[in-house]
């Protein structure tokens, strides 16, 4: 028994990190009952898996799934799908499983293991107190669960975890090169274990690089913070002096940060192409300073998670500690103030390390400005820094003789831990609706099961991924982004195909805009083949058999930027919910729907009976609307539809009123939504259209075969 309690008590740690990888795979456990892979983007990864899968490992040099006509090189990184793949023919060989439950099982466990080498990190910048909580705040907070939910099995977990390789890797090799001489044997495998753990990033990731340039980032920083800390301990005369003596001693490690650059470059570049298409450094770098100058794909605006935030803000800051965490938050930002401000004050030594933190809790907190899409990135900096504080208030305070205060801290920050888990036991309770309805399977069946293969499918380019996943069929777009490498038509030209055909009320030029996409002309055919050789599969060039058209009722939200892209003037559709019923005078009351809110402070909509019909009557004050007949309303009646028409009315507006069969909702829409192709494909069946065949439809999905 005593031998048994020592070892408990040497390895408690080790315990602890068990612990939170078995809360980290319990709290994504929830969803583990799925069908089908979660939402649209994993798709892609499990997708490529199954083809790894089934050809042995060997990746195909042409995707025809994937932007077709004519498809594309496959030019992209497949690490994650290589990973899934490996492990599954592994799993495989011990029971039987299928490779869609075990992708959707298999990345609950890896976002768990991502414990492991943030603990790391924290130990190596720290102690096992701050490895502890780095690995906890890493592993568990809101905007990790959210993309690695079981059945979600999209890449980042991958970034989570190579991002703290990275991070380990390169933090042992400065350590090493700031002890004595660079050029030792240990200090050489030291930088090509870091090069290392950025070429396997760079596998799985196409910015992967990221990390490495926060470290460029952190070589001026960090001669100025070390300057900073002479002058306050006094150890200098003035700052010129300590500046110059701090760039001397920094020698090996701005060297040591130079080579990895150096031989990561050479390394991603030789292995630049099929198959492992890693991205080198400078290309990253080109491409990420695209979050500075906005010069990206045309579809990224319509992204609202790239859009800027103001984190100073009430609301900007409540959005970001909401994928985060407050608690998180609170300890990174006013914990690092305060630690970083007594060591200053009292001439205590900052490491290397905690430098590193310091900085790249600064860079990562100004990435989030650009944007809620970084909160992923921007959360493990402030678990890191999280433990960074927790590891120190340890060492500050393990001797300290006053046991209220001792015991008030740790009291205040186990209580803030526990008040972190129960939030995301919450919100984790809340991701069970990931998966796409029945609806949507039962149109992706239809599609897989009628469909000739060489279809194609459009619509707009959220779906993509399932679509070719599920239905084995060709897409016009899709959500993995595609710039240069795309020929003829590259993402932005293929957005605003899509949105001018859906927003235009010209039918005869949504199929015009839609032809093209049938089959390549010999000129781009040619040019195809120019740039990518004997790659091209002969049916890249070949006509699509038939194309079939998607109108769903995500787009109704989506459609602003769908107008945007197509006329360059983006519309709403104005969506109310049912308020109020007052069976004494028979009249509905609708509010418009913000978020998940019902404002009728902003705008009302009422359904009053006369002579056995609705009349619709909007009221909406900061427009100076007041009781305005909308002229045009399409509602059921016992599973009839009933047009209604109110033109004649003195106080009248323009536009439709389409109220739902179920009248918990209705729509209204000015008069060129109403008219638009979009609308008359999904609220009127494609009635009186002459291009597009309804062949599929339910109450979210209607399916049109082109007729050109």
């Amino acid at each position: 028994m005593k031998k048994l309690l020592d070892l408990i008590h040497k390895n408690w740690h080790l315990i602890v990190l068990l612990i939170i990888m078995y809360l980290a795979v319990w709290l994504r456990w929830v969803t583990a009952n799925f069908d089908i892979i979660l939402d649209y983007d994993p798709w892609w990864f499990y997708r490529h898996a199954a083809e790894l899968v089934t050809n042995h490992l060997v990746p195909p040099k042409w995707d025809e799934f994937s932007f077709f006509p004519p498809g594309r090189p496959v030019d992209y990184y497949l690490g994650w799908s290589y990973t899934i793949a490996i492990f599954y023919l592994i799993v495989k060989s011990i029971m039987s499983i299928t490779l869609m439950k075990f992708a959707g099982y298999f990345i609950a466990f890896f976002a768990a293991v991502c414990a492991v080498p943030a603990y790391l990190v924290g130990k190596h910048i720290t102690n096992k107190w701050g490895g502890l909580v780095t690995a906890f705040f890493a592993v568990i907070t809101p905007t990790f669960l959210s993309v690695s939910m079981a059945g979600y099995c999209d890449s980042d977990a991958v970034d989570v975890f190579y991002t703290f390789i990275a991070v380990l890797a390169t933090l042992y090799a400065l350590k090493r090169a700031s002890s004595g001489k660079l050029f030792t044997k240990g200090n050489i495998l030291a930088i090509l274990l870091a090069v290392f753990s950025y070429w396997l990033f760079a596998l799985n990731w196409n910015n992967s690089w990221y990390i490495y340039f926060i470290f460029v980032a952190f070589i001026p920083i960090l001669i100025i913070f070390y300057t900073i800390e002479s002058f306050f301990s006094r150890k200098q005369a003035n700052f010129s002096t300590a500046l110059k003596q701090k760039l001397k001693e920094s020698k090996n490690i701005i060297l040591t940060i130079i080579l990895i650059g150096i031989l990561g470059e050479i390394l991603c570049l030789f292995t630049s192409g099929w198959p492992f298409n890693t991205v080198p450094p400078h290309q990253q770098l080109l491409e990420g300073l695209n979050i500075v100058t906005g010069k990206s794909l045309l579809v990224n605006i319509s992204v609202a998670e790239l859009q800027p935030i103001n984190v100073f803000s009430r609301d900007g800051f409540l959005t970001v500690a909401n994928r985060i965490g407050m608690v998180p938050i609170l300890l990174s930002i006013f914990g690092l103030i305060s630690i970083t401000a007594y060591k200053l004050f009292y001439g205590k030594k900052i490491s290397l390390a905690e430098y590193f933190a310091i900085i790249w809790m600064i860079i990562s907190f100004w990435l989030i400005t650009r944007g809620v899409r970084f909160s992923l990135l921007f959360s493990m900096a402030v678990a890191t820094t999280a433990g960074f504080v927790v590891g120190n208030l340890v060492e500050l305070l393990k001797n300290n003789k006053n046991l209220f205060v001792t015991a008030t801290v740790f009291g205040l920050l186990l209580f803030g831990f526990f008040w972190h888990l129960s939030d995301n036991v919450t919100y984790s309770q809340h991701m069970s609706g990931m998966e796409v309805d029945q609806n949507w399977k039962d149109a992706l069946t239809w599609l897989k099961n009628n469909a000739d293969k060489k279809a194609i499918v459009s619509t707009w380019w959220d779906p993509g991924h399932i679509i070719a996943g599920y239905s084995d069929l060709r897409v016009q777009a899709d959500g993995a982004h595609c710039g240069y490498s795309c020929i003829p038509y590259n993402h932005d030209v293929r957005i605003q195909d899509m949105g001018k055909t859906f927003s235009t009320n010209d039918e005869n030029e949504s199929a015009n805009i839609m032809s093209k996409y049938m089959q390549l002309t010999p000129e781009q055919c040619q040019k195809v083949r120019q740039t990518y050789g004997d790659i091209v599969p002969q049916d890249a060039c070949g006509p699509a058999s038939e194309m079939y058209f998607i109108a769903s009722d995500d787009l109704i939200g989506k459609y602003y930027w769908l107008s945007y892209f197509g006329t360059g003037q983006g519309r709403n559709f104005v969506n109310f919910g049912l308020y109020n019923y007052d069976q004494s005078q028979s009249i509905l009351t609708y509010c418009i729907i913000v978020g998940s809110d019902l404002r009728c402070d902003i705008g009302t909509l009422s359904l009053a009976q006369k002579n056995s019909q609705l009349v619709p009557v909007l009221n909406v004050p900061q427009q100076s609307i007041t009781n305005a007949v909308v002229k045009n309303i399409v509602y059921y009646q016992n599973g009839i539809q009933i047009k209604a028409g109110y033109a004649n009315v003195t106080n009248s507006i323009d536009g439709l009123v389409w109220v739902d069969s179920s009248f918990r909702s209705l729509t209204f829409m000015d008069p060129v939504i109403q008219n638009s192709v979009f609308t008359r494909l999904f609220f009127f069946n494609g009635e009186s259209l002459k291009h597009f065949e309804l062949v599929y439809n339910n109450p979210e999905v209607k399916i049109f075969r082109m007729k050109f």
